[in-house]
């Protein structure tokens, strides 16, 4: 068997991806790549740090496929066409490097691959080292006039503990399903192009903390790791952290839901309150700089509605300050036990897709779908 090496800039990339001693890192929530080919198998190289972490906290990947007809095989590629509500593989990687068989059969076929990685970027990495095909690689442009959204959030838009069930289970990566979360399944909806920037625990003035602690957590927090490409990755790699070049995707809408670990500190005092608004806005406008022609979706709610009030006064604040842009805020309906509680509390699937259900009417209806006139 011949196998041919692809070059990774001959394959479609989604999320944030950092380059780095010829890996391409794809480490956040359901980033990763997509390529189409006629041909038998298809293997990739995968690294990753899983042998530091414990079995609770590996890497897991996607891998979903789809035939292509003649007709689709000429034509862009659509991420969502004929994608399952299943990947076709769930890929535990638990060594540093691994050999991924993505596709086989005896047959020639002509597929979409789609790889994801479905744990996030608080837990081990994963790196693209190469791929080697049997058979010939079809053109990988795709459709860059599809609707963009980039999601910015913590352990919900990750998907955290969706197909694990509260008290119970206790959480592995194994359980974390990117490709169940209410961001994902709203892209899919919307026939969007997406990003995430999710980190479990992160808040935008204090992470998750316990109730027997009264001091903030700031070990990260959004408005510090949203700048950069991956701050926390370029940290266990050495090397400097990289600003991201937000001209690499250029959201129509951003949704950020955040305030669920920041209301674990902020526990309905007055002062702490004020600090959130104060956070909450300037992220706002640092998300605006960073895509002004982008609409705002401020959400919060599934968990816990402590500081929906408190966001809702941020965006008003900010508003004041720049009116010309598009912000509005949409308040999740409290997850209900009747459709289950994943784990730690988190939403499950069913909750997720509720979520994405009213998120979808609730851009419909603001009519934030407008394409933004690209360079």
């Amino acid at each position: 068997m011949l196998m041919t090496d692809i070059s990774i800039d001959s394959l479609n990339w989604f999320g944030r991806n950092l380059d780095f001693e010829n890996v391409r890192y794809f480490n956040y929530s359901a980033s990763g790549f997509e390529f189409a080919f006629s041909g038998t198998k298809a293997i990739c190289k995968i690294k990753s740090d899983s042998e530091l972490w414990n079995n609770e906290t590996k890497c897991w990947l996607a891998v979903y496929v789809s035939d292509l007809n003649e007709k689709d095989s000429k034509l862009p590629l659509d991420f969502w066409l004929n994608i399952k509500n299943e990947p076709d593989k769930r890929i535990l990687i638990d060594k540093k490097y691994a050999e991924v068989v993505l596709f086989e059969s005896e047959q020639c076929r002509t597929v979409h691959i789609r790889v994801l990685k479905l744990s996030e970027a608080a837990f081990a990495f994963a790196g693209f080292c190469g791929l080697k095909i049997d058979g010939t690689l079809l053109s990988n442009k795709n459709n860059r006039s599809n609707l963009k959204i980039q999601f910015i959030g913590d352990s919900i838009t990750c998907g955290y503990g969706i197909d694990g069930v509260c008290e119970k289970d206790v959480f592995t990566t194994a359980q974390e399903r990117s490709d169940k979360s209410f961001a994902f399944l709203t892209a899919k909806k919307c026939n969007a192009e997406f990003q995430m920037v999710c980190w479990s625990g992160i808040g935008i003035i204090s992470c998750y903390v316990p109730p027997e602690q009264n001091s903030a957590n700031d070990e990260i927090l959004m408005p510090l790791l949203y700048p950069y490409t991956d701050r926390s990755l370029s940290r266990r790699l050495n090397i400097e952290p990289e600003v991201y070049q937000h001209s690499f995707f250029k959201p129509d809408i951003i949704v950020i839901n955040l305030g669920t670990n920041d209301a674990s500190y902020t526990r309905q005092i007055n002062e702490r309150i004020s600090a959130f608004v104060s956070g909450y806005r300037q992220l706002l406008e640092t998300v605006h700089r960073c895509s002004p022609a982008s609409s705002i979706v401020a959400c919060l709610g599934v968990m816990g509605q402590d500081l929906c009030c408190a966001v809702e006064k941020a965006v008003s604040i900010f508003k004041k300050d720049f009116p010309q842009v598009s912000v509005s805020v949409l308040k999740f309906d409290v997850q209900n036990e009747k459709d289950g509680i994943g784990t730690d509390y988190h939403p499950n699937a069913l909750t997720h897709k509720k979520m994405s259900e009213k998120l979808v009417e609730f851009i419909k209806i603001n009519k934030l779908d407008v394409r933004s006139e690209r360079s």
